[in-house]
């Protein structure tokens, strides 16, 4: 009897174990990369954006700045649930790189942010 209730015991460890470190990360990558990815950048969008509002002074775009930072909310959920269902911080770094990576913009996009409208 005991060494029956040891095996199931076991069994049943074991397999939780797998779920828990193994399939759940799996799936969550498998699942969320591509919107974590696109809300990394959207995100990563917004905050340089309302950046470069908030420099100028320009209140009528400050609306328009905080509306477009709820996509951090959103990037911000999907990095909880990757992280709860089992995924490194260095994947979810890595993923975020990738992602500014695919949709980096030129320096020329840089540049004009910068140039003098008026002196």
């Amino acid at each position: 009897m005991s060494v029956r209730l040891f095996r199931w015991v076991v069994g049943v460890f074991c397999t939780v174990w797998l779920i828990m470190n193994l399939v759940s990360p799996i799936a969550a990558y498998a699942y969320f990369h591509n919107d974590y990815m696109h809300l990394s950048s959207a995100c990563a969008d917004a905050m340089d954006e309302s950046w470069f509002i908030e420099q100028q002074g320009a209140l009528a775009l400050d609306k328009s700045a905080k509306i477009h930072l709820l996509s951090c909310h959103e990037y911000d959920k999907t990095r909880k649930i990757m992280l709860a269902m089992g995924l490194s911080e260095n994947i979810l770094a890595w993923l975020g790189l990738k992602a500014l990576e695919i949709n980096q913009h030129s320096a020329e996009d840089f540049v004009e942010q910068h140039r003098f409208r008026e002196r």
